[in-house]
């Protein structure tokens, strides 16, 4: 493992926060002062440890993105929230149909659609983890966004190896009538529509509806012609809240629904020996090559539409009675799951897959938060959750055997390879029973010990799980499911798994001044069992152990130059066992356990008001992340990189205001993003890394009338860089190196009217 020492770096942070806080305390004079105050930056609150507080008192890394700047950001989706969070990663290994997060090189490799992530996506406070749940989750009309680094075993419980994304959406005003309508259009015929009203109902009592739409013509260019673009936005979303706000009792209800028919997707499957003008004998060893297509070109002769569709609703009540606030959220969400592929990308039926998945979860979330005035306080609470999948996978093997000039057919029963279709489907139900605790005790006016423990009981059962094949050819328009020519060997498979686990934390911080909050914890995280739902054959139906991380973390929060600076820093280092992956070989995909890794790690944060027009966001993340014990068809894989665990990754944010007056304010926001040479599986085959690369944006805002108008230009992707989100080596069966493409440069023009 390629280790640095983490003492010299823990002790040269700390040195150099108390340096520059002291070198700040020495220069500020009155003068100085009375112009550094009109410079200070904006307090955030947050909710990381389940109540409001500064993210500055917090002692756990936390990137917290606003309402402002996730609009000038102009993101769409869940995935792209990693772009300005350092040591955050998005893994996409179904394009943009899936949402796959990572932190400090703990992701998730598996995106089977009854699989769940390492980190836990959370809407309202509601856990978002099943895939038809987090797939159709939209970024609309959203307060802020918080990302909670590291494990959060305690206050947040399994599923959270790598941490948690919180994504809060804003509520009910409670002040009049307001909203907003924002229009935009741009290039690849983009079009969206987005907007919110709000209104005071009565006393006490407030709504706010809230909806968005995106369309576009997609990014891919299809070169067969009368034939549609792949990799298109297709999305509408809408949200209901209801709130009321009484002395003692707070309640806000939620009624939310999205939908989208996007036509996927954006995958890119090249030869692996560069094309068969260099000798090589075409995708699927049938003669067809890519020949001159560029990156963003395909000749796809399946177009068809991914479907995602999330209702939902949830009741969130605060009810405040002495010294405690009782609390209790309770949800039910429904997620319908279909993702068709074409991963061959030619005129030909020769590799075809299709992902199906309907989840129905309930959850409930009861708990109580002191309040004393002295030195005690606690969150304690109990946890209950449910959800149910009913999936089903298809593959279809060589339906044509292209030869570079025309179709041949395939029998599936003369080859039991070439033509065949195969499926399987299955019935997954998940629950979770679970009690915790998060303390604090003040030992000094300064110092603080946290102490938390969560018990988690888990048991996942797999019902009816069975598997067959028939002709490919024939199966195009089936929708029964059944072997239609024999059963593959899993024919009924029942089982069930129960596992228990105690996580937790144990931390101390130390308010050095007001200014300066350093913090050491240890920490651990949890992810359930899960069953292999790409099973076909006997030998593929796998079930893999909980994985288990254990975190030392020690960091420090400061602000700067009277207010107008905030620098915060943390480094880690994690044992990680059992950690959870998939892995193609021979034609078959097993899901595994690793043995045990280690990572170790750091990263800076930086927000400051450089000048009265300038405002400057940093971030940068290191990793060390490597398998410690990995073993695989006798090859040590030890000593290899972890997926998606680049070893640098850089952010930058920079909002300059170019020009304003009583009637009209000009601003000119940048962000870039970098991420250094990444692998996205745990052989690190040089020919599926991404080298590393870096993406910019630009927006330029124009503001009228008291920000009542705001036009804004924007360029996404500045550069037109070609990247890959995710791949898989699939040279076995295919003769190709299969990626997903991100996005190419894309730009337009959006108006915003607020009232």
């Amino acid at each position: 493992m390629n280790t640095f020492s983490l003492t010299p770096i823990v002790i040269g942070l700390a040195i150099a926060s108390l340096t520059f806080h002291s070198v700040a305390a020495e220069n500020d004079t009155s003068n100085e002062a009375e112009e550094t105050s009109e410079l200070t930056l904006e307090k955030i609150q947050v909710t990381a440890q389940k109540k409001v507080q500064n993210i500055q008192t917090v002692p756990v890394s936390v990137i917290a993105l606003s309402a402002n700047e996730l609009s000038n950001l102009k993101m769409r989706n869940t995935q792209e929230i990693v772009a300005q969070a350092p040591n955050v990663q998005m893994l996409g290994s179904n394009g943009d149909a899936q949402l796959v997060l990572g932190m400090r090189g703990v992701t998730q490799s598996d995106y089977s659609p009854n699989g769940s992530g390492a980190v836990a996506l959370y809407v309202d406070e509601v856990y978002m983890g099943a895939t038809p749940l987090s797939s159709g989750v939209q970024l609309f009309d959203v307060e802020r966004i918080e990302m909670l680094l590291g494990p959060q075993g305690t206050l947040y419980g399994k599923n959270t190896t790598g941490g948690a994304a919180n994504i809060m959406t804003t509520k009910p005003q409670m002040d009049g009538t307001s909203g907003y309508m924002d229009v935009g259009l741009g290039n690849f015929g983009y079009k969206t529509f987005s907007g919110a009203i709000d209104t005071e109902l009565a006393e006490n009592w407030g709504a706010r509806f809230a909806f968005t739409s995106s369309k576009n013509d997609g990014f891919v260019d299809n070169k067969i012609p009368n034939t549609e673009n792949p990799s298109q936005i297709d999305e509408q979303a809408l949200r209901f809240s209801l709130a009321y706000e009484g002395d003692d009792l707070n309640a806000i209800f939620r009624v939310h629904k999205s939908r989208s028919r996007a036509n996927h997707s954006s995958i890119l499957l090249l030869e692996a020996d560069e094309g068969t003008e260099n000798g090589g004998v075409g995708i699927g060893f049938t003669g067809y090559g890519r020949d001159d297509l560029g990156f963003h070109e395909t000749e796809s002769n399946r177009v068809e539409e991914k479907e995602f569709d999330l209702t939902g609703a949830n009741l969130t009540l605060n009810y405040d009675i002495n010294n405690y606030t009782l609390t209790s959220i309770t949800s039910y969400d429904n997620g319908e799951y279909f993702v068709p592929e074409d991963p061959d990308g030619s005129p030909y039926h020769l590799l075809e897959d299709d992902f199906l998945a309907q989840t129905k979860q309930f959850t409930q979330d009861i708990r109580v938060s002191s309040n004393f005035n002295g030195a005690f306080n606690y969150i304690a609470g109990l946890y209950y959750s449910r959800d149910t999948t009913d999936g089903e996978t298809r593959y279809r093997w060589l339906a044509d055997f292209g030869d570079g000039t025309q179709p041949l057919a395939n029998t599936c029963e003369d080859t039991f390879f070439y033509g065949c279709y195969y499926s399987n489907s299955y019935k997954q139900t998940r629950t979770t029973k679970a009690a915790y605790i998060h303390s604090t005790y003040d030992v000094t006016d300064d110092i603080s010990l946290t102490l938390g423990l969560r018990h988690t009981k888990d048991s996942i059962e797999i019902e009816d799980y069975t598997s067959w094949y028939g002709e490919a050819q024939n199966s195009f328009e089936q929708t029964i499911d059944g072997p239609t020519l024999g059963n593959l060997g899993l024919d009924g498979i029942n089982e069930k798994i129960n596992d228990s686990d105690t996580s937790g934390k144990l931390g101390v911080d130390w308010a050095v001044s007001k200014d300066l909050l350093v913090y050491g914890s240890y920490s651990t995280g949890y992810r359930g069992s899960a069953f292999n739902g790409f099973a076909f054959a006997p030998e593929e139906f796998t079930s893999v152990k909980p994985e288990e991380l254990a975190a030392w973390e020690f960091g420090f929060k400061s602000t700067l130059q009277q207010g107008r600076t905030r620098l915060n820093g943390a480094v880690f280092r994690y044992t990680y066992e059992n950690q959870q992956f998939l892995i193609f070989d021979g034609g078959l995909q097993f899901l595994l356990n690793a043995g045990e890794s280690e990572i170790q790690g750091l990263e800076l944060q930086l927000t400051t008001q450089a000048t009265k027009d300038l405002t400057i966001n940093a971030g940068i993340g290191l990793l060390d992340a490597e398998y410690v014990e990995l073993n695989y068809a006798g090859i040590d894989l030890s000593g290899n990189t972890l997926p998606s665990a680049p070893e640098v990754n850089f952010n930058l944010m920079l909002d300059y205001d170019v020009w304003q007056s009583d009637s009209l304010w000009v601003q000119l926001h940048y962000d870039g993003s970098y991420i250094s040479k990444q692998y996205f599986e745990p052989f690190n085959d040089d020919r599926l890394d991404q080298p590393g690369y870096s993406v910019h944006n630009l927006r330029l805002n124009f503001t009228f009338e008291n920000e009542q108008h705001k036009v804004g230009l924007y360029v996404k992707n500045l550069t037109d860089e070609e990247y890959a989100t995710y791949s898989v080596d699939l040279t076995a069966d295919w003769n190709g190196l299969f990626f997903f493409r991100g996005a190419p440069r894309t730009f337009g023009v959006d108006y915003k009217y607020t009232f």
